[in-house]
C-alpha cells in the first residue's frame, strides 16, 4: 500500500474510532455515561448502566469501529502490519475520541473489532483467555488485560509478520495501561463485578450500591458519580433526607447526613452524605484508599422526627438521635440495639460535645435502616 494511502487510511480510521456511540446511547436515555458508574463511555459501563440491550448495541457498534476500517485496508492490498496499524489507529481514536474531551473507552471491542479483520486466528487464542478470567472471576477488566497481553504472542506463533507484532504489543500495551485504575481495584478488592442478569437490585441493595460506589469513586479519583434515576426505586427518586454512616468491623469510621433534604431527589443524598461522611465528618480522618475494601456502608432513610421531652422514650432497636447544643452543631447517633437509652444518648452527647449536665434539645429519629 502507497504510503500516502495508507495516512489517509490511519486518519480516517482515527476518526471513525473516535465516534462516542456509548457517550451517544446513553444521551438518548438522558443519561451522561461519564457520571455514571466508572464513568467509562466503553460497552462494559453502559451495560451496568443501561442494562444488556444497550449494552451489547454498543459492544457490536465500538468493535464495528475496528473492523470496517481494518477489513477495507486489506481489501486495498495492505499487508498484515499495514492494516493492524489501519486498526490501532481506530483504538486511539476510541481511547482518544476528540469528541468528549479526549477521554474515551479502554480499546477493547474496538480492538476485536480489529482483530476479526486483520488477525482473526489471534482472537481464536485471546477469546477464551478472556472469558477464562470472566468466568472465574466476574472481572470484565482482568479478562481484558489478560486476553490483551495474549494478542501479540498468539500473533508471532501464528506466523505473523514482526512488524505486524511489533504493532500489536504497542496496542495490547496501550489497553493494558487504560486498565491501570481496574487493576488497583482488582489488587484492592474493590473492583466491581459484571452480572449477566439484568435483574433489578431491591431498595437496600441500591443504597447500598450508591453509597459504596460513590465512595470509591470520590476517594480513587475525585469524581462525583450521577445516580441513574431511571433504574433506581421510585423512593429513591423522590426528596427524601438520609444518613449515611461507614464501619470498619463495629467501629464507626465516618457518619455525615441531615434532617432536611439537601438535593432533589434521596439518590443524590445518599451520593451527597456517602462523600462527605468518607472525606468530611470531623470526628474521623479522611477515608484512605487502602481501607475502601474493609469499609461496611449502612444507609438509614429518615422517615420523621420529632423533639424529646422524656429522654426515656428513646427505643435503641430503632430510633436515631440528633442532638442539638447552643445552636452550632447537631449529630446524629444511628440506632444501636446493644446500648441502653442512657448509653445511646451519652454516647449522642460526647459526640456534639456537650456535658452530661446540659440539657441540649434531643430529636428523636424514625430511620429506615439499610445495611
Amino acid at each position: 500500500m502507497a504510503f500516502e494511502v495508507l495516512l489517509v487510511a490511519i486518519i480516517a480510521s482515527f476518526w471513525v474510532g473516535a465516534l462516542p456511540f456509548g457517550y451517544w446511547a446513553a444521551r438518548l436515555r438522558g443519561v451522561d455515561i461519564r457520571r455514571v458508574g466508572s464513568g467509562n463511555i466503553g460497552a462494559t459501563n453502559v451495560f451496568r448502566a443501561l442494562g444488556a440491550k444497550v449494552g451489547l448495541t454498543v459492544l457490536a457498534l465500538d468493535a464495528l469501529k475496528g473492523f470496517l476500517p481494518t477489513w477495507l485496508a486489506m481489501r486495498s492490498g495492505a499487508g498484515d502490519w499495514e492494516a493492524i496499524l489501519v486498526g490501532m489507529a481506530a483504538i486511539l481514536g476510541h481511547t482518544f475520541s476528540p469528541l468528549v474531551g479526549f477521554k474515551g473507552g479502554k480499546g477493547v471491542a474496538t480492538g476485536l473489532g480489529a482483530l476479526l479483520a486483520a488477525a482473526p486466528l489471534t482472537v481464536a487464542v485471546a477469546f477464551p483467555v478472556w472469558l477464562t478470567a470472566f468466568l472465574i472471576t466476574r472481572w470484565v477488566s482482568l479478562g481484558s488485560v489478560l486476553a490483551a497481553a495474549s494478542v501479540p504472542i498468539a500473533a508471532y506463533l501464528v506466523g505473523h509478520s514482526l512488524p505486524a507484532v511489533g504493532v500489536l504489543t504497542a496496542a495490547a500495551a496501550m489497553v493494558i495501561l487504560k486498565h491501570r485504575s481496574n487493576l488497583w481495584r482488582i489488587l484492592h478488592g474493590v473492583e466491581p463485578k459484571l452480572q449477566l442478569r439484568n435483574s433489578r437490585p431491591n431498595l437496600e441493595g441500591e443504597c447500598l450500591n450508591l453509597a459504596r460506589t460513590a465512595v470509591e469513586r470520590m476517594v480513587l479519583e475525585g469524581a462525583k458519580i450521577e445516580p441513574d434515576l431511571n433504574r433506581l426505586p421510585t423512593l429513591l427518586r423522590e426528596p427524601g433526607s438520609v444518613f449515611v454512616a461507614l464501619y470498619q468491623g463495629e467501629q464507626l469510621r465516618g457518619l455525615m447526613g441531615s434532617l432536611q433534604p439537601q438535593q432533589h431527589t434521596r439518590a443524590h443524598e445518599i451520593v451527597y452524605h456517602a462523600t462527605r461522611a468518607a472525606l468530611l465528618d470531623p470526628y474521623h480522618p479522611p477515608i484512605d484508599p487502602a481501607e475502601l475494601p474493609t469499609l461496611r456502608y449502612v444507609v438509614y432513610l429518615v422517615e420523621s422526627y420529632e423533639p424529646l421531652r422524656n429522654l426515656e422514650q428513646v427505643d435503641p432497636r430503632h430510633d436515631g438521635l440528633l442532638v442539638e447544643w447552643r445552636g452550632r452543631e447537631s449529630v446524629l447517633a444511628p440506632p444501636a440495639p446493644n446500648c441502653s437509652p442512657q448509653d445511646q444518648i451519652h454516647y449522642a452527647l460526647t459526640r456534639v460535645g456537650a456535658p452530661r449536665n446540659e440539657r441540649p434539645v434531643v430529636y428523636r429519629v424514625r430511620l429506615n435502616r439499610l445495611g
